[in-house]
């Protein structure tokens, strides 16, 4: 006689039910457990380092592709606005008698459209399509190059206004300022052109934006505009029109730089519906 309750599919005593397949080999599987064993979880069947930041594999991809990216730099467009902004700054040492400061804000002014010219190719990639297909995504390549960039930024900043005699130097917060506005307005030209084109090598492109922009810049009377000069009263609502062009560039920059949507395309079928 069977007991009630065994292995052989009688009811049990406390449940009264019959056994399931999951009573006799154990609980299914859950999120909580990965493809060779449990992984903890935080509760909503995501393991802790989900959506927390590059994980080690990341940052190991990250610098094996770092020399790749650093090579792949557009060198040429970098070095030629860098060059000839420098050039623009140690012209301020040439007259005999010493320019002013509002002649160093002028230098100064275009020495920062000459470097944003040369950011404005930042983000060209003949091989484009190519590295699209990368494990790391476009977040990250990018991140890379405008992580160079910064620190190449930085130094070349730095000599620019060292080139520059002491009477000659405007307040170099201000100048700093607009010099800031004006690189992250072309790197957001370049990643907006990435983002919304199929091109390759956008820097000509942004660089011709920057250049219409900067035009309009100077067309624009003092008090509405942005190129004012520390005597003038409205110095100071000048920078913090600087300082909103700063903020809203890096947030389209931010806004970006992800690779874009895949798009979806309207068509009939035979039978007269329409299908995404």
């Amino acid at each position: 006689m069977r007991r009630v309750g065994d292995a052989t599919g009688s009811e049990g005593p406390a449940s009264g039910r019959r056994p399931t397949p999951s009573d006799r080999h154990g609980p299914p599987a859950t999120a909580d457990r990965g493809p060779y064993g449990p992984v903890l979880s935080d509760g909503h069947g995501l393991s802790p380092g989900v959506g927390r930041g590059p994980t080690r594999r990341s940052r190991a991809l990250l610098r094996s592709l770092a020399p790749l990216v650093w090579r792949s730099l557009p060198w040429v467009a970098l070095t030629a606005a860098g060059g000839l902004g420098l050039l623009f700054a140690a012209s301020t040492r040439l007259p005999d008698q010493t320019p002013g400061a509002e002649v160093g804000l002028t230098v100064l002014r275009v020495t920062a459209l000459s470097g944003g010219v040369g950011l404005a190719f930042l983000l060209d990639d003949p091989a484009r399509h190519t590295t699209a297909a990368s494990p790391l995504g476009r977040p990250y390549r990018a991140g890379l190059r405008l992580a160079m960039a910064t620190s190449l930024l930085a130094l070349w900043w730095t000599a620019v206004l060292f080139l520059l005699p002491g009477p000659t130097r405007p307040p170099l917060g201000p100048v700093t300022l607009e010099a800031l506005a004006t690189a992250t307005f072309a790197i957001a030209l370049a990643t907006a052109t990435v983002r919304f084109t199929g091109g390759a090598e956008v820097g000509k492109g942004a660089a011709k934006w920057l250049g219409a922009a900067a035009a309009v810049a100077v067309l624009v009377p003092a008090r509405w505009g942005l190129l004012t000069l520390p005597a003038d009263r409205w110095w100071e609502e000048t920078h913090v029109r600087w300082a909103v062009l700063l903020a809203v560039t890096l947030t389209s920059t931010a806004l970006c730089v992800p690779e874009p949507l895949r798009r979806r395309s309207l068509r009939l079928s035979p039978s007269g519906r329409v299908r995404g």
